[in-house]
């Protein structure tokens, strides 16, 4: 199975032409296991990173939520993102895309004066999105002039058999050493994981309106 998530950040008021960082879910090689809790990862030097991840949460995967932390309060002006999916067998599966911005607030949900959150979840209907035991690629490289090109374009036509890769080679339009996350999401969680998700999305939720009222 090959997803390919595209994300558009547009991270400037008048850009020349929008930031496209790319997320790419795919089998891969050697794999670190992410199980329910899910994993924190760091992003490149240059904002970009493949992390290579084996399900080991001992089932099937509906969704992949993935959170990556700003170094700065706001998002500029003009931010904002835009996902795509693609599947190997369009027609059968339709992609889920949402995404939700937090300024002046960590990922873990802590209000913050040096600190914004974006908060994605990538999934497929039907599901799942990963098979139980399946390796799963997330790259956050960008593409050049529009395509991607070496280890790159490997991950995207489902070829790469390599490990997580966090070198300066590793090149991307998210913010240099970004500090992210990833959480699977079972097909059927159990009913814990869904309060902890509430709480933590609705403190996130009600930190910025009380903010935005203020302001």
């Amino acid at each position: 199975m090959f997803v390919a998530a595209g994300i558009s950040l547009l991270a400037s008021p008048m850009p020349l032409q929008p930031i496209d960082p790319e997320i790419l879910i795919d089998t891969g090689g050697d794999a670190m296991d992410i199980t329910n809790g899910g994993v924190s990862i760091v992003l490149s030097p240059t904002g970009g990173g493949i992390f290579v991840f084996h399900n080991a949460t001992g089932g099937p995967l509906s969704k992949l939520n993935v959170s990556v932390q700003f170094p700065m309060p706001t998002f500029p002006s003009g931010f904002a993102i835009d996902g795509t999916i693609a599947i190997q067998q369009p027609g059968q599966q339709q992609s889920s895309f949402t995404a939700a911005l937090f300024p002046d607030a960590t990922c873990a949900g802590q209000s913050s004066t040096t600190a914004s959150c974006v908060q994605m979840s990538f999934g497929l209907v039907p599901g799942p999105l990963i098979l139980t035991g399946q390796n799963f690629v997330l790259d956050f490289d960008k593409k050049v002039n529009g395509v991607y090109v070496g280890v790159d374009a490997l991950v995207a036509t489902g070829q790469y058999m390599g490990g997580t890769d966090t070198s300066p080679a590793r090149a991307g339009d998210w913010p240099a050493s970004a500090q992210a996350g990833a959480v699977p999401v079972d097909l059927a969680p159990e009913p814990g994981y869904f309060g902890a998700l509430l709480i933590c999305s609705a403190g996130l939720a009600f930190y910025y309106r009380r903010t935005r009222a203020v302001r």
